[in-house]
């Protein structure tokens, strides 16, 4: 669980990175998207091996271990970045603009979130196709049931 979260976390951080750059301007629209879409595949392909990890628990246990670790990110990530913000705008004045920013502060924690819960709701599809499409691979015989070959 705790690997899972740990992959999940990583992709907060580069998430909000990529969002942050692009929010400050500094990332043309194409760049962003096409940024977007790589670390979106990196991160889906990050999460897959991860918990291939743990192929051969029994699926309740590996749905277990996969809910906990996002759980753990979606909990924890609001509560690292959201209380030190909320405090630190309680000690400065009004002036220090801070109060202006926590908006933007708050999206960017919920659009990172959203797409770490994208990127393992992808990731679980793909793990589901690859087992469905491995027991067909498996259960395919080179001659027919029969013996013979029918022409």
């Amino acid at each position: 669980m705790l690997a899972l979260a740990a992959a999940n976390a990583i992709g907060v951080v580069l998430f909000g990175t990529l969002y942050a750059i692009a929010g400050a301007r500094l990332l043309p629209q194409l760049a962003f998207t096409a940024c977007l879409l790589v670390l979106f595949v990196f991160m889906t392909v990050v999460w897959i091996r991860t918990e291939a990890r743990h192929r051969g628990f029994d699926p309740l246990r590996r749905l277990g271990r996969i809910s906990g670790g996002l759980l753990l990110v979606v909990v924890v990530t609001p509560t690292v970045v959201l209380a030190p913000l909320f405090w630190l705008d309680e000690q400065l004045p009004a002036e220090a603009g801070l109060r202006a920013a926590r908006g933007g502060v708050m999206a960017l924690v919920l659009i990172t979130l959203v797409l770490v819960v994208l990127v393992n709701v992808m990731g679980v599809l793909v793990v589901i196709a690859r087992a469905v499409v491995g027991r067909r691979m498996t259960g395919r015989s080179v001659t027919p049931p029969s013996g013979r070959i029918s022409a």
